[in-house]
């Protein structure tokens, strides 16, 4: 990389090696401390965390430092050297503020992998979010260093030939290397088992908390994996499957409807609606069946409940590095498990409709591979359009479910929709008028009101959408099996450093990191609804997980299943959630870890997946037939 020649300096104090050096040396501690400051957004924490954590700083600024000094070789610079120190760590920094603030926790190792797509995900943030007194001052600051950087970048002469500078710089990589991979280092950057991103962080800093991370880099082989354990495990299913009922009868239709961040909000305290803002979920629920939702995310994610609902996963089992929407590995999307496959192999047709793009989480060639017909997105729709919230209407969503269901062939179809107007950001003003539903919130005031408001309008929407489909399907010939639920929370941050939950007392922190197992148990609760037009009732329990939701769904269309989801089925009595910090046992108790009680159900699932994802395949195909018995 060239980079343009300076002028020659005229003020010979800018060339001065000793201020220069104190700069080199100072520059990295600088960054080190002005990242804490915007994780702490006060000086006082910030410092109190420096001073108590002077191995974490000292190993941090050691390779910053070396990062520095190789760029400094490499383009005799200090300033952009400097820019990379500081710069790319505090962006990081804000954005990890930031996310902390919306959704409640840190990023994630797995969350790297959205990088690329930092300004549409910024789009979803709240219009003039703060973003706090100590990331102004740490930016303000920041710039100061980089101005300083600027002034000296260029010191006194040291002509080294390209060869020299070269040698150079392979030696600083290696001491950087040297210092990264170190004993010392290995055992300043490892946890305690099932450590979480936050606590990570919080031990090491923001910057070593996610090298920590990024060195758990692949799910680790489990001890007991090894293929005489694996075909154990298979004769027992296989008994299990032989048992199950044969279905009979005609297959329904299936409509899986997926509501974004949709939830019963006449739930919440201090909230008290003079009118039903959710009538059709409300009375559909009281003549058919449903129960609570146990999702796996919190204020965002919605691809990650997705590929956890269509793949029986739990989200806890992959590494740090990877979530179920952005595994390696060749063809990893073909061979793992797919509720999607085994409506397919039951002679469906299976089709996606999605009022949003095809740009996050990799759908675009991951749902194929899982096994949809048929992917319909925002610019795909057939339909008269309407926006609502800045995104397409759940209105319009409906309009094009009903429209691709009048397309169906003469198969039965399995019908995906995946909404998208009540998704963040709520802010007043979101929607063209007030959301209608008549309510008082005496804890809520100004735009803090006026962004619940707006959480009251989508969800009140997203009712209308779930009464004109069952409008619609009521008077379909054919069976029709419809499933509703919501993905998960919202996050629903407000101004300064409250959410709608902790403001009005549902929590006694907007911080995730600050909740204990049975709070996460909570926040981590939607609803689901299931109705059908052919006078079934199914049994509908009080909690269904997204792990075993797709499982219960097969149940619920009288289908068969393949021998992973009656491993789900199996599991199900031991563990209904598991995620980092969250372990739900088969009775709904709340954990940090799993119990002694569930370790054995939690060994055999996570030896499953690892021959399923990363290790040999042993079972991989038997589990994963698709073909019921029988079929020609």
């Amino acid at each position: 990389m060239k980079f343009p020649r300076l002028p020659k300096c005229s003020a010979p104090w800018r060339t001065l090696p000793w201020v220069r050096g104190t700069l080199i040396g100072l520059i990295p501690l600088l960054s080190v401390v002005l990242v804490q400051l915007v994780a702490a957004q006060t000086w006082a924490e910030a410092a109190n965390w420096v001073d108590h954590h002077t191995a974490a700083v000292f190993f941090t600024y050691l390779l910053l430092l070396g990062v520095e000094g190789l760029l400094l070789l490499l383009t005799r610079r200090l300033f952009p050297a400097a820019a990379v120190v500081v710069l790319i760590p505090m962006l990081y920094a804000v954005a990890n503020h930031l996310k902390e603030a919306v959704n409640g926790a840190p990023i994630l190792a797995s969350d790297l992998t959205m990088a690329g797509h930092a300004g549409e995900i910024a789009s979803f943030l709240r219009p003039g979010m703060e973003l706090g007194s100590g990331t102004m001052t740490a930016l303000w600051l920041g710039a100061a260093v980089l101005a300083a950087a600027f002034l000296f970048s260029k010191g006194r002469a040291i002509h080294l030939s390209w060869p020299r500078r070269l040698g150079c710089a392979a030696l600083v990589l290696s001491l950087i290397l040297n210092v990264a991979w170190s004993p010392a280092a290995s055992a300043l950057l490892s946890g305690e088992e099932g450590e979480s991103q936050g606590a990570r962080n919080e031990r090491l800093g923001l910057l070593a908390g996610m090298y920590a991370a990024l060195q758990h880099s692949a799910m680790e082989k489990p001890d007991t994996y090894s293929e005489n354990n694996l075909n154990r495990i298979l004769l027992e299913l296989e008994a299990q499957q032989e048992a199950q009922t044969a279905p009979t009868g005609e297959r329904p239709h299936v409509v899986l409807l997926v509501s974004e961040s949709f939830f019963d909000l006449t739930r919440l305290p201090g909230v008290t609606f003079e009118e039903d803002p959710i009538p059709n979920f409300h009375a559909l629920l009281a003549e058919n069946g449903g129960g609570r939702f146990l999702s796996g995310a919190y204020a965002g994610g919605t691809g990650n409940v997705e590929m956890e609902l269509f793949t029986g996963i739990p989200s806890a089992f992959p590494s740090a590095t990877e979530s179920l929407t952005s595994l390696s590995g060749s063809g990893v999307y073909k061979r793992i498990p797919s509720l999607v496959k085994a409506f397919g192999g039951q002679g469906y047709e299976t089709v996606m409709v999605h009022s949003y793009n095809d740009s996050l989480y990799n759908r675009s060639a991951n749902l194929p591979d899982l096994g949809f017909d048929e992917l319909i997105y925002d610019r795909d729709f057939t339909v008269d359009k309407t926006y609502a919230g800045g995104y397409l209407s759940d209105d319009t969503w409906a309009d094009q479910i009903i429209a691709r269901f009048e397309e169906r062939g003469e198969d039965p179809l399995f019908l995906y929709g995946l909404s998208m107007e009540n998704h963040q950001p709520y802010f007043a003003g979101k929607f063209d008028s007030p959301s209608g539903v008549d309510y008082t919130c005496d804890a809520l005031t100004g735009d803090d009101l006026g962004a619940f408001d707006a959480l009251v309008h989508g969800i009140h929407d997203a009712d209308a959408a779930l009464g004109k489909l069952v409008d619609y399907f009521s008077r379909c010939e054919e069976p029709v099996l419809l499933v509703f639920l919501g993905d998960h929370l919202p996050g629903l941050y407000l101004s300064g450093t409250d959410t709608v939950y902790s403001a009005l007392g549902v929590v006694d922190s907007p911080s995730t990191e600050d909740w204990d197992a049975k709070t996460l148990l909570e926040m981590h609760k939607t609803d689901y609804l299931v109705w059908n037009n052919y006078g079934a009732e199914p049994d509908c329990p009080d909690l269904v997980s997204v792990t075993g939701m797709g499982s219960q769904l097969l149940t619920w269309a009288g289908l068969w299943k393949p021998l992973w989801f009656t491993w789900v089925d199996t599991a199900m009595a031991d563990l209904k959630l598991y995620r980092e910090r969250l372990f739900v046992d088969g009775a709904g108790n709340a954990y940090d870890a799993p119990p002694e009680e569930s370790a054995e159900t939690v060994s055999i699932y996570r030896t499953l997946v690892y021959d399923l994802l990363y290790g040999e395949g042993y079972l991989a195909e038997k589990l994963t037939d698709y073909q019921p018995p029988d079929t020609p």
